[in-house]
């Protein structure tokens, strides 16, 4: 079995990497390390694996590289002899690895391998216009968002690296509330329409995102819907009473925040507006936004 890891090149895991996980796995297995080297390197690497004919492509990074991965698995086209994917969770926050209890032990993905039963996964799939306005397609593992989701992403590339990630993200939403006007967005589903303006939209196939804020904690990866949570205008206090809620896995009881289910929506906006997945910047509203049900075979307990 060929299989291939990418390796997010600037994690601050590497070391532990070399030294802890990949001794172990190559005692069982003949393993091939590619590092990123630049942003959107991972992308790039996962697609020229495939092309290669490795069977396993291994993710060993945070979301950020696990959605690259992603990606790069899809540009060959998804169909049943795409690569198994696997990951090993080397990031700051890691909230997929969490939700499917994925560890960095190295001996479960070495059971996971010896087992031969890679589990169906769902992938979502964004359809919106890059920079340009050209129409791109983008798929997601975990979730993706419009509102304060991009731009906390945006503001927490400006945090200094010597702080914790939860101190940088907790910073990082508090300013951005603070900043960040609510977005005027309409917002379709099969069964249902919403019309106003938005603090997050968050569109889900795992439980957390942003280091365990639980915008979905009855999500399941493998039940063929996408979970979204939309929350309005609610006051600063209001907002972080709920945040402490929220990364508590329960779900809020408030008019303005609203937990539905969906297989495809479209959102529209009369502004610009970004759109984020897993972190990464993907493009600009109107964005449409479905599920792959059982799109991507994946190493997962």
């Amino acid at each position: 079995m060929k299989i291939a890891i990418i390796l997010n090149g600037i994690s601050r895991k590497k070391k532990h990497f070399f030294q802890r996980i990949l001794p172990v796995l190559q005692e069982k297995h003949s393993v091939t390390v590619f590092e990123t080297l630049h942003a959107g390197h991972a992308r790039e690497l996962a697609h020229q694996r495939g092309q290669e004919k490795f069977e396993v492509i291994v993710s060993a990074g945070g979301d950020g590289t696990l959605n690259q991965v992603v990606n790069g698995i899809a540009d060959s086209g998804l169909t049943n002899s795409s690569p198994w994917l696997g990951l090993i969770p080397l990031g700051s926050g890691n909230d997929f690895a969490g939700a499917i209890g994925v560890t960095d032990d190295a001996t479960q993905l070495i059971q996971l391998l010896k087992d031969n039963r890679p589990k169906p996964t769902d992938l979502g799939i964004i359809s919106c216009r890059n920079h340009q306005g050209q129409l791109i397609t983008r798929y997601f593992l975990n979730a993706c968002s419009v509102g304060m989701g991009p731009a906390t992403v945006r503001q927490m590339e400006k945090m200094p690296l010597w702080m914790s990630p939860d101190l940088r993200y907790l910073y990082s939403i508090i300013k951005t509330f603070l900043t960040h006007k609510s977005h005027p967005i309409e917002f379709k589903t099969n069964s249902w329409t919403w019309e106003g303006k938005v603090r997050v939209l968050a569109i889900a196939n795992g439980k957390s995102f942003g280091n365990r804020i639980y915008i979905a904690p009855l999500a399941k990866p493998d039940d063929g819907v996408l979970d979204i949570f939309l929350a309005s205008e609610v006051s600063l206090v209001k907002f972080l009473l709920y945040l402490q809620q929220i990364k508590s896995a329960r779900q809020v009881t408030d008019s303005r925040i609203q937990y539905v289910h969906a297989t495809r929506m479209e959102i529209t906006s009369p502004e610009s507006g970004a759109v984020e997945a897993e972190g990464e910047l993907i493009g600009f509203l109107p964005a449409t936004i479905e599920v792959v049900p059982r799109g991507i075979s994946m190493l997962r307990p």
